[in-house]
């Protein structure tokens, strides 16, 4: 299907809308994704706050939005991209809200979207054109008219079927006795340095000035969004001496080679652009022999543009890409970009040329082939850090350098070699490590010794087959094996297989001619084999030595087609979206519909499907269980025998908003969605059917010509019923009465309120925006009872959030934005795991409520810890929306004391008060064996008295219970002293104010000042624990 017909489809999503009014409402829903705000593509704004997430149309967008948890990370994503996403056409990443934040692609960190592109024309691109790639920045402002020129008027912009969309995203950075390790220095004895070579090291730059990089850098240059060159992380001045060091004590693999350096990244890790930049200068420009990639992201079974870029840049210009593993372990597979079929992909060992925990293992995602390629060794690695020092550092980032360096000697003994030549070479000489498998070492540990000696290299130096489910059908491949005789005397090669059962060669004995080559046919037979993987070697044994080549089969499980076929209500060809899940595992295939009709392929077994199918005059809901076995099957969605979901209400007032959520949850699957804007004459139906697992919630808000608001769910569990909605009665609904206070100056502010799920999957609803609040203020709302309501509190800078509580039937009271707002511990804060601490310093702006956390982005300030009065870890954040103002820390293993300072100042127009709040809680902490909370409290205060601005009177006496409120899940303590102060001239002076214990804390009187000003507040507090705290808020209230 063309990019224009699967666009066409698209706008079939948003037939069932209408364009959103400026004041459209915002949607939410529950998910632990990091606190933040970010832009998405089709410029649509996704707003993360607490329990909450808001998601706001971009200008004039006309869609709705699913929302789900993948692997734990919250995607959001528009109906309209949807078809583009399951065509190929578009990376999920560009939705993946938890990974943008956690990059800081948020809205507070950068005004643009970061993208590359493949066969799209459109203004402001930079082309690689080796590549035939682009990179492209999109302003957050403009993106929704981006989106549209991108995917409008037939996709002018989009080529079909070539066309595609990837994020910019970025990939982290994954010496003395390793060189002799694997034979370097015995190469030196023969000559071989790596002299006339020139390797590339893409990475976090270098330092220019290190002794040991001095006369060795050939080539330089800055990709990075850094200003220069300079090396600020380490890691690249360690990799670039491990490749060609001159050092005298620790030398490089290859110290005679040159070295080419691209900065392609800092502390965050390298953008794709900016490795694509590198590596195309790099093999085009300066035409390195071998380059070297200590980096990795995650891997899936398509092609992303670095593993394209790499195959690419290897078959044109003959350069080896040696590439690290990835440091995993058995977590997740081989690391992209060294899961490319062109890449070198090095696993790392110990000194005992065991295997090291950390390193990534195979099988590759989709085809399951044999990753990594070989070993090197990567723990303890010693050589040159930035500052002229040396420095112990352990990864596959560092295998990966002993590989290039052991290319570079392999390219000055052979220097008409090619890079696929390099890469056999090296692959087919690797010593094994005894026991381990394929999938762990590919064919062993780099051997410099045994790579310069043998004059035999077989090609391709990794074989593989996979093959589809056919029953008992025939599953033969034949492949050959070449091997080449660079001698000058002809060599007898002993041949045999090992580990893979699947394995024949046509031969066991072959005789290779001096300068000449002879082959060898490898028969993959997986004929009647079980399901799954066969990894082995084939072995060529000489007077020489061993020859490696990795060979395999894959058996894909049995598997069948289904046939999905959809009957729409009114339409010929409705639009069709659906999922079919595992409900065990969670996993989710997405079939793509062409006509009313997909076919997709399935492993045997029980699968949940999912659809919606949106036409011009309704929306339908359908569920559903298939069985894949013995055979291909099929199977009719019929929106005709939906039933209406619709809600009432007896208030005759009361209007419906055109908007409808949907949640479901089945196992470890859900999914939720918002259709914005409904038009009333387009209704929702669901198929009624029976499924013991299958929760859902249906949603409604109405509002009231009275100023009240109507949260109404609908929220069953077995099955989709046929009278779903609900016939509520306003007698029966929680009655919220809603106090918004200001902050000593009129401001406005959003409350949102999310109905949650009966679990922590991620399947909450989205929350709905009650109307903006004009503070000081007061709202009355009719909830459903007996749920979970997750509220937040938001203003334009500011963000408060509960953890969520049950609402029950009749009348109930809840109070916003009271003072004092400060520091809170309603939600654990601050953690030590093992030797590393983390402390979000953004926290410290939650209302006087108690069981409130908050935050405001527009804060500045610094976060240190010390030890023993030495400073350990220092942040000086710069505003705490996607950038959480989170402190870390690597601690010694035993006892200390420590010191956590935090400082954070905000001049805001919606808010007078706690304009600074500072803590200082030192306490003592040693290394744990799991994840334990810091021994912190926090004092609270609730001023009784005060105004709807939050201010007391001149001249009068304000009561102030005061409570401590703990750190969750940290020992229980008590306060042992307290010591209250105030200040009436923002901290110039303080006086004491006596304290009165009562039974959950204290209360203190304060004597307001005679004149108009504000009252600051000071604590000093100890408990029991050891654990102490001094915290100041600057103006927590205010007197007028």
């Amino acid at each position: 299907m063309s990019l224009g017909g699967i666009l066409a489809s698209a706008l079939l999503a948003s037939t069932i809308t209408v364009a959103p009014p400026p004041d459209r409402p915002a949607t939410s829903t529950t998910t632990g994704a990091a606190t933040g705000a970010v832009t998405l593509i089709t410029g649509d704004r996704v707003v993360v706050t607490g329990g909450n997430v808001q998601v706001e149309p971009g200008p004039g967008r006309q869609t709705g939005f699913a929302r789900q948890v993948i692997e734990g990370h919250l995607h959001v994503i528009p109906f309209d991209a949807r078809p583009l996403l399951a065509q190929g056409v578009l990376d999920r990443r560009l939705f993946d809200v938890t990974q943008l934040l956690q990059w800081r692609y948020g809205d507070a960190d950068r005004p643009d979207i970061p993208m590359i592109t493949q066969s799209v024309d459109v203004p402001g691109t930079r082309r690689l054109a080796g590549l035939g790639m682009s990179t492209l920045r999109v302003s957050k402002k403009n993106a929704a008219q981006t989106w549209k020129d991108l995917t409008g008027g037939g996709a002018r912009a989009l080529a079909a079927g070539k066309a595609k969309l990837w994020l910019d995203g970025l990939r982290p950075w994954t010496l003395d006795k390793s060189v002799k390790q694997i034979g370097a220095t015995e190469a030196w004895k023969q000559g071989m340095t790596g002299k006339g070579v020139t390797v590339a090291v893409l990475d976090s730059g270098y330092d220019p000035d290190h002794p040991d990089l001095k006369g060795v850098v050939a080539h330089e240059r800055n990709f990075s969004d850094e200003p220069d060159i300079r090396d600020n992380l380490g890691h690249g001045t360690h990799v670039a001496s491990i490749v060609a060091g001159a050092g005298e004590q620790y030398r490089g693999v290859a110290p005679g080679a040159q070295l080419a350096i691209g900065k392609i990244g800092g502390r965050a890790g390298a953008s794709d652009s900016a490795i694509l930049a590198g590596m195309e200068w790099a093999a085009t420009e300066i035409k390195a022999k071998v380059v070297n990639l200590s980096l990795g992201g995650p891997d899936t079974p398509e092609l992303d543009p670095i593993e394209q870029a790499v195959n690419t840049l290897s078959e044109r210009t003959g350069t080896l890409f040696v590439i690290a593993a990835g440091n995993s372990g058995g977590q997740f597979p081989v690391s992209s970009p060294a899961s490319a079929d062109a890449a070198l992909s090095v696993g790392a060992v110990g000194d005992d040329d065991q295997i090291a925990g950390f390193s990534s293992k195979g099988p590759r995602e989709g085809d399951h082939a044999i990753k990594p390629d070989l070993t090197a060794p990567g723990v303890a690695i010693m050589a040159a850090q930035a500052g002229g020092t040396h420095v112990e550092y352990s990864g596959t980032s560092m295998a990966a350098p002993h590989v290039a360096g052991a290319a570079a000697i392999m390219a000055q003994r052979h220097p008409g070699w090619t890079g696929r030549q390099l890469k056999a070479a090296l692959m087919g000489s690797a010593t094994p490590t005894p026991g381990a498998r394929p999938y762990e070492q590919g064919t062993g540990r780099v051997d410099l010794v045994r790579a310069l000696a043998q004059q035999v290299v077989a090609e391709p130096a990794n074989v593989w087959a996979a093959f589809p489910w056919d029953g008992q059908g025939e599953r033969v491949s034949t492949k050959t094996i070449t091997y080449t005789n660079s001698g000058d005397a002809s060599v007898t090669l002993d041949l045999s297989t090992q580990g893979g059962e699947v394995l024949k060669l046509s031969a066991q004995r072959l005789e290779v001619p001096a300068g000449g080559t002879a082959s060898v046919t490898l028969t993959i037979d997986a004929t009647g084999k079980a399901p799954g993987d066969y990894p082995g070697v084939v072995t060529a044994t000489s007077g020489q030595g061993e020859i490696r080549t990795l060979a395999g089969a894959y058996v894909e499980p049995e598997s069948y087609d289904l046939t999905i076929s959809a009957v729409g209500r009114e339409d010929d060809v409705p639009f069709v979206f659906a999922q079919l899940y595992d409900p065990e595992t969670g996993a989710v295939r997405t079939p793509v519909f062409q006509g009313g009709t997909a076919r997709i392929r399935l492993p045997e077994g029980r699968w949940n499907l999912y659809a919606d199918i949106a036409e011009s005059g309704s929306l339908t809901i359908t569920h559903a269980t298939v069985r894949i076995d013995d055979g291909d099957q099929q199977i009719t969605l019929d929106a005709r025998q939906g039933r209406p979901a619709s809600f009432t209400v007896d208030d005759p007032a009361a209007t419906p908003r055109k908007v409808v959520d949907l949640a479901m949850r089945f196992g470890k699957w859900s999914i939720a969605w918002r259709a914005f804007d409904l038009d009333p004459t387009r209704e929702v139906y669901a198929v009624p059917t029976r499924e013991a697992g299958l929760s859902y919630q249906l949603r409604s808000v109405w509002d009231s010509t009275s100023g009240s608001l109507y949260d109404l769910v609908d929220h069953r569990t077995g099955g989709l019923p046929a009278d779903m909605g609900q016939r509520a009665r306003r007698a029966e609904l929680a009655e919220v009465e809603a106090t918004f206070l200001a902050s000593g100056v009129a401001a406005q502010g959003r409350p949102y309120f999310t109905p949650r799920l009966d679990d922590e999957l991620g399947g909450g609803l989205y929350a709905t925006l009650q109307r903006d609040v004009t503070l000081p203020g007061t709202a009355t709302y009719y909830r459903t009872p007996g749920l979970t309501w997750d509220s937040a509190w938001v203003t334009s800078t500011s963000r408060v959030w509960d953890a969520g509580k049950v609402i029950k039937r009749g009348r109930t009271k809840e109070v916003w934005n009271a003072a004092v707002t400060g520091p809170s511990f309603a939600q654990p804060n601050g953690t030590r795991t093992g030797d590393e601490l983390s402390f979000d310093a953004g926290r410290l702006f939650a209302d006087g409520v108690e069981g409130r956390t908050g935050a405001d982005d527009a804060a500045t300030g610094t976060a240190t810890l010390t030890r023993d009065g030495r400073t350990i870890a220092e942040t000086a954040p710069a505003g705490c929306r996607s950038k959480p103002c989170l402190l870390t820390a690597a601690l010694p293993s035993e006892q200390g004391r420590y010191t956590l300072t935090t400082s954070m100042r905000r001049q805001v127009p919606d808010t007078a008060l706690s304009s600074t709040v500072e803590s200082a809680w030192t306490f003592t902490s040693a290394n744990t064996p799991e994840a334990r909370p810091l021994p912190l409290f926090a004092v609270r205060y609730a001023p009784s008295g005060l105004d709807s601005f939050n201010r007391a009177r001149p001249g009068t006496v304000t009561r102030v219970p005061v409570r401590v409120e703990r750190n969750p899940g940290a020992p229980q303590a008590k306060v042992k002293s307290l010591r209250l102060e105030m200040s009436s001239d923002d901290g110039a002076s303080w006086l004491p104010l006596p304290s009165i214990p009562t039974g959950s804390g204290w209360t203190a009187s304060v004597p307001n000042p005679r004149t108009a000003g504000f009252v600051s507040l000071r604590v000093t507090a100890t408990d029991t624990s050891g654990t102490t705290v001094k915290q100041t808020v600057i103006r927590a209230y205010s007197v007028s």
